[in-house]
């Protein structure tokens, strides 16, 4: 059975959390360009820990390290084009080692990182959006990372943290390229009902719900408090799952690369995720500043239905 068929009959499904913040407490320095793709050329292990530490918790998909990996990034450092090529598709095989090596009895899924653009800037836009570039310059720009991890294997795509309406446009035309594919694309928050670039959040969800390939949409990256609401304005159009997996509720510097963490989270992955769940969202997960420990909160959250 592949994810596609398998999703369908989920009341829960469990996404991971961050991957930043599992390679920090293993003492990893991310403040750099690539940002958790630094990993990928030195420490390839500590991500495969990171995974695994997540389908320990109960999560049903890892996301690969693949966010901010891009063979242009890749090759800015110094490498090659083909030693560029072969670490982005390593982000995959190290989420499958991971998946045969934990010892979580759930159905373990691999899901490919597609970030923005902006994540490429590593600048901080993907909470801006606006980019000043067309719809093809974006489809030129995401096609060969989307084609080499298809070709890794990855179970599908997570597209995730976009910011800007025509990044969406230009996601959905490259998807519509690989009929076989399947994809969920979440996306960073202006307010409750609008994407960073200011385009209302409905107009995001007809393409969502017009695109084959996609099977699941929603939010990701944003404040804990616009999930509900966001969800709940989506909720009246949706024929398709929604997704949502916040950060913590920190606040991030684009410029020195560090969260600020404001609250604990604990009520976030247990009684506001049930909410969610109210509100349509099947899909469930973490982003930034979270990790196991939230993970396994949702699991316990949700285990009369898991």
């Amino acid at each position: 059975m592949n994810f596609k068929e398998w999703q369908q009959n989920q009341k829960v499904i469990l996404i991971d959390g961050s991957m930043s913040l599992g390679l920090e407490e293993q003492g990893l320095d991310l403040n750099d360009a690539l940002w958790t793709a630094k990993a990928l050329v030195n420490e390839p292990d500590k991500i495969e820990k990171v995974h695994q530490n997540y389908y320990d918790a109960g999560a049903n998909i890892a996301i690969t390290s693949s966010y901010q990996a891009t063979v242009a990034g890749f090759e800015r450092l110094g490498h090659t084009t083909e030693e560029s090529r072969t670490l982005i598709k390593k982000t995959v095989e190290l989420a499958k080692q991971a998946q045969a090596k934990s010892q979580g009895i759930q159905e373990k899924w691999v899901a490919a990182s597609i970030g923005p653009y902006g994540a490429y800037l590593a600048d901080g836009s993907e909470y801006r959006g606006n980019y000043g570039l067309s719809q093809t310059e974006l489809v030129d720009f995401h096609r060969e990372r989307l084609e080499l991890l298809l070709e890794a294997g990855a179970d599908l795509l997570a597209i995730e943290t976009i910011p800007d309406i025509t990044e969406i446009q230009a996601l959905i035309e490259l998807l519509s390229q690989h009929p076989k594919a399947s994809a969920w694309l979440t996306v960073t928050l202006k307010d409750a009902h609008h994407l960073c670039d200011g385009t209302d959040l409905r107009v995001f969800q007809q393409l969502a719900e017009s695109s084959e390939q996609l099977i699941a949409y929603g939010v990701n990256c944003v404040q804990p408090d616009l999930v509900l609401p966001a969800l709940e304005y989506l909720k009246q159009n949706a024929t398709k799952p929604l997704v949502a997996y916040p950060n913590s509720g920190a606040t991030y510097d684009p410029t020195t690369k560090v969260w600020t963490h404001s609250h604990a989270v604990d009520d976030v992955f247990s009684q506001q995720a049930l909410q969610w769940h109210e509100a349509g969202c099947k899909w469930i997960g973490g982003c930034c500043c979270t990790s196991a420990k939230e993970i396994k909160l949702l699991k316990e959250t949700f285990a009369a239905v898991l």
